[in-house]
């Protein structure tokens, strides 16, 4: 019998990537190969030990490409092939042009190897790939994002008993979605400003691009502060959950807010179930308003048309009803919150309809999941890319295990050695807030409604807090 094909699924951020890899690797699961499902420099460790699999996701190149390439490098001496799916592919600032140079800047095709995939949100995206390798062009393909597919109807019961507990202790609450990273960023202003997050003071485009963004997320930034006091005085018994970007700083709004007993401030979990259990949306320019419109949610935009700048993000900003002005957002609420509220089962019920599609043609561009489903494109792919490949014998649990436990003891060697200055505290608290580990409990109460809901059933092991292994049974 001919040893299984390994397999890589990085996981960056827990609460963002953690469901759809699960969902991908249950139906992925066959015979003929074996899925590991952990966090990236994990995987790197591990696939030392690995020879002729896959590598599916997009932390083997790091921004801004190609300057770090020893990842991939060590995946193709391995033998390995690289599907590459961003998890930012479709929510950009500005029109075509500026996104053509995002694109440019996320990844460049041309030193991608034929045997690689290039796996795109939409159709734009793989045009303008296409364009800079047109040798890659046939592995340039659109999929559209898989995650979306877990907010149509028939994924939704997925997370019904999330979407429950959330209501049981949070009533019929508002949603608040905030993405003001480039003004209240949990690494700081040096982040902010760094070469590492695009600046470039010498480059008078990138300079201006940077400062508008700053200037127009600070004014957004009051605005939202503003318009949670004033929520909290109109709706007084009705909870406010604010949930910050990842890369926000949470301890600016908990400073804030407290003492506002009905507003909670917290990053819990994946967003889903909190789309899904949420009276109503209030977002500017997040992906989750692209989200809670597909997991048909009423859906709030807070877009004062006066902010400074010139680039808001396209796709999010098309998506429910546009509000100028705080009065309008009160006026929008008040609306909503005076029908009765929603059942329980009806958000995550299989029978809800789909999330209407937006008329905007550049829209349908940008993301194909308006279209058709991700994940069956995405798996296609993923079988082509594992046809020929022959590895070697796969090693033990145990030579794992050992590996990893090597692997972690010099990273800890290496945080002692680091100056414990405030910036690398930050910075690893930082990392731990995206990936804090896996929880085996947790990892099999997921894995057991995704079998539920293909009617696939597949055996895995937690080797450790970041990595999983899944295999059919």
């Amino acid at each position: 019998m001919s040893a299984p094909i390994p397999i890589l699924f990085p996981v960056e951020t827990i609460n963002r990537e953690l469901d759809f890899r699960l969902a991908m690797a249950v139906q992925a699961a066959r015979a003929h190969n074996r899925i590991y499902i952990g966090q990236h420099e994990t995987l790197m460790r591990l696939c030392r030990l690995l020879d002729h699999g896959v590598y599916f996701g997009k932390n083997a190149i790091r921004p801004h490409f190609p300057d770090r390439l020893n990842d991939y490098n060590l995946l193709k001496s391995r033998g390995f092939r690289f599907i590459h799916l961003d998890t930012e592919g479709a929510v950009y600032p500005g029109t075509e042009d500026r996104w053509r140079e995002v694109l440019h800047s996320r990844i460049d095709p041309r030193h991608l190897a034929a045997d690689d995939y290039l796996l795109t949100w939409g159709d734009f995206q793989r045009d303008t790939y296409r364009a800079r390798a047109p040798h890659l062009s046939e592995h340039i393909r659109t999929t559209g994002h898989p995650g979306f597919d877990l907010y149509l109807p028939r994924w939704r019961p997925y997370f019904e008993a999330d979407t429950a507990r959330q209501r049981h202790r949070y009533g019929d609450f508002i949603l608040i979605n905030t993405n003001l990273a480039r003004t209240n960023n949990r690494m700081g202003r040096d982040f902010v400003f760094s070469a590492y997050n695009g600046f470039d003071p010498e480059n008078s485009a990138s300079r201006r691009r940077t400062i508008e963004s700053w200037a127009r997320q600070t004014e957004q930034l009051s605005r939202f502060v503003r318009l949670v006091h004033e929520l909290s005085l109109r709706f007084r018994h009705q909870p406010i959950v604010l949930r910050p970007h990842p890369s926000e700083d949470p301890a600016l709004y908990e400073r804030i807010f407290a003492g506002l007993p009905h507003v909670h401030v917290l990053h819990e979990g994946a967003v889903a179930p909190w789309l899904l259990a949420a009276r109503c949306v209030i977002h500017d320019g997040c992906t989750t308003g692209l989200e809670a419109h597909l997991a048909g949610r009423p859906v709030i935009n807070f877009n004062p048309g006066e902010l400074s700048g010139t680039e808001p993000l396209f796709l999010p900003n098309l998506f429910g009803q546009r509000c100028a002005s705080i009065d309008e957002v009160l006026d929008a609420v008040a609306s909503l919150t005076r029908r009765p509220p929603e059942p329980q089962q009806v958000a995550t019920h299989a029978g809800a309809p789909p999330a209407a599609a937006p008329e905007d043609p550049r829209a349908l561009a940008l993301l194909h999941n308006f279209r058709a489903e991700a994940m069956p494109l995405a798996m296609e792919i993923l079988h082509d890319a594992q046809r020929g490949l022959r590895p070697a014998r796969p090693p033990s649990d145990a030579l794992i295990v050992a590996e990893e436990l090597a692997g972690r003891a010099v990273e800890a060697t290496k945080s002692l050695a680091r100056p414990l200055s405030p910036r690398h505290r930050v910075a690893n608290a930082y990392a731990r807030g995206k990936f804090p580990g896996f929880d085996p409990r947790d990892i099999a109460r997921r894995l057991a409604r995704v079998q539920a809901l293909v009617g696939r059933s597949v055996s895995h092991r937690v080797i450790s807090p970041a990595l999983i292994i899944v295999e059919p049974r």
